[in-house]
């Protein structure tokens, strides 16, 4: 298909595994259908969408965690405490303002020009893209939905409210005509066109009342399950990258030979991990402040977490003759420090091949970040919960209330090596018949795997990008759309809501 064929369709994301793992299956599943792909990202990521077929464009300058020098002299008023303006939430309109000038000079020169922007909801610059490229934008959403990020009106008041969040936010409406929390709010960056989010009805948390649905609450949220596919390139761990590929596949293969030949021996097998947030450099020595609040843990560190839980996995998991632990570790050199020596029957590495071992075995403790969750259930593995922050907690309480896991809120005080085993030891008791039969966790991680394969997964999710995109162009204009499951093939044009809620065709 000639370049000016193609549909072509950029992405935009934040550097985080959970966040970009998903929308490399979509990237594929375009590329198979013809689309052209260019995907903005950091530069470590380079070769996983490169991998799934996507073209790679940096963000110029660099996407920030914290406020820059500049901003920082610009937006903070002298003898503001640096903990007041440190978080990412104080970041994301600076972060916009910041990328905008060179963002919309890389996209005008991109041939041909973007039929839409596909972009995860922390990165507040895209919506502003798409309304001066006058494109559809399409948002990702990795977690079971706004409502796991819903925070009280007051706090998001008080956060929008900061100079150094006002002032870029009123920079970029004078300068583009567009306000980024017209509709939205810090970190939650909305579409009016489409949001894909990776779960399915059961477990989906909606805008709940107040400033979420006031703001975006009438914006359509289609579930497309599990976005996982073990033919595409996956990131182990964003923050374990320099050792390179080569040394990253070895280390999986290292392991998975270990769990097959325990398999082999008549032993089960569990996967421990604690996700990739927990010992990245942010917070590993950081508390969790208020994003920890609800579980317990605005106090305590991200390596003071994760040492508690592995020396509790050790002792209740450690020289069981029937079992075998596959453990990851994260990139921290220091994170076994003060631990007790790692039991023979322990197999560890810095990162962990989490499908292949999802296939393999029986159960799993996690912190239950979505992706993790959602891996899980899609292969029919029930959990041992120990959540942090953010979603985690009442995602952990979704597992429970589908009856495939227990979940250890408050996890310094309720994650002991007895609460552990105990927990493990019912979720590996055997199963009698057919599907878990026999094993009500087991089967009710099964059932939940049947509904998410239902979803559609990547093949659902990109008929619905393109579906967005035949709204605006009609598939006339754009022949990969002529091959999309349900397309008319006649180009009618339909008027869409614009990011001011106004009816708009694009041209």
């Amino acid at each position: 298909m000639s370049s000016n064929q193609a549909c072509h369709l950029v992405f935009m994301n934040f550097r985080a595994t959970g966040h970009v793992n998903p929308t490399l299956s979509i990237v594929a599943e375009l590329r198979s259908r013809g689309c052209q792909i260019t995907y903005f990202v950091h530069e470590e990521l380079r070769s996983y969408v490169e991998a799934a077929g996507a073209s790679w464009r940096p963000f110029r300058p660099e996407q920030i965690k914290q406020l820059d020098e500049a901003g920082i002299a610009k937006y903070v008023p002298e003898g503001t405490p640096k903990e007041r303006y440190s978080s990412l939430p104080h970041c994301q309109a600076r972060e916009a303002e910041l990328l905008l000038p060179a963002l919309l000079e890389d996209l005008a020169a991109l041939e041909p020009k973007p039929a839409a922007i596909i972009y995860d909801i922390f990165v507040a610059a895209a919506r502003v893209a798409a309304h001066m490229l006058r494109v559809p934008a399409i948002a990702t959403l990795t977690m079971p939905g706004p409502g796991v990020m819903a925070k009280p009106d007051a706090v998001e008041d008080a956060w929008e409210a900061e100079p150094w969040v006002d002032g870029p936010r009123r920079a970029i409406l004078e300068k583009y005509g567009f306000d980024i929390f017209k509709q939205g709010m810090p970190l939650e960056s909305y579409s009016p066109v489409m949001n894909l989010v990776t779960t399915i009805d059961e477990l989906f948390i909606p805008p709940v009342l107040g400033r979420q649905q006031e703001s975006f609450g009438d914006f359509p949220f289609e579930m497309v399950g599990l976005l996982a596919d073990p033919s595409v390139k996956r990131i182990s761990n964003a923050h374990v990258l320099s050792a390179g590929s080569a040394d990253e596949e070895t280390a999986a293969m290292s392991v998975i030979a270990a769990v097959d030949a325990a398999q082999r021996a008549g032993k089960q097998a569990i996967y421990v991990s604690l996700g990739t947030v927990a010992t990245s450099n942010h917070y590993y020595r950081k508390p969790f402040g208020h994003f920890g609040r609800e579980n317990g843990l605005a106090d305590t560190t991200g390596r003071q977490i994760v040492q508690h839980v592995f020396s509790c996995c050790f002792e209740a998991f450690g020289n069981s003759d029937d079992l075998l632990v596959a453990l990851s570790l994260g990139p921290q050199e220091d994170i076994l420090d003060g631990l007790p020596p790692l039991p023979a029957n322990f197999v560890a590495s810095k990162t962990m091949p989490q499908l292949q071992l999802m296939s393999r075995c029986r159960a799993f403790l996690t912190h239950a970040g979505a992706n993790s969750m959602h891996e899980a259930l899609g292969h029919g593995v029930p959990m041992v919960v120990v959540p942090m922050f953010g979603d985690q907690p009442s995602n952990g309480d979704a597992i429970v209330k589908c009856g495939a896991g227990f979940n250890f809120r408050s996890p310094m005080q309720s994650v002991t090596a007895e609460s552990l085993r105990a927990a493990m030891g019912q979720l590996l008791e055997p199963c009698t018949g057919h599907e878990g039969a026999g094993n009500p966790y087991q089967a009710a991680a099964r059932a939940m795997a049947k509904k998410l394969a239902a979803a559609g997964g990547p093949r659902r999710a990109a008929d619905l990008v393109l579906q967005s995109v035949e709204a605006v162009v009609g598939p006339e204009d754009h022949p990969v759309l002529l091959g999309m499951q349900g397309a008319t093939g006649k180009g009618t044009r339909r008027g869409q809501a614009d990011e001011f809620g106004e009816s708009r065709v694009w041209k």
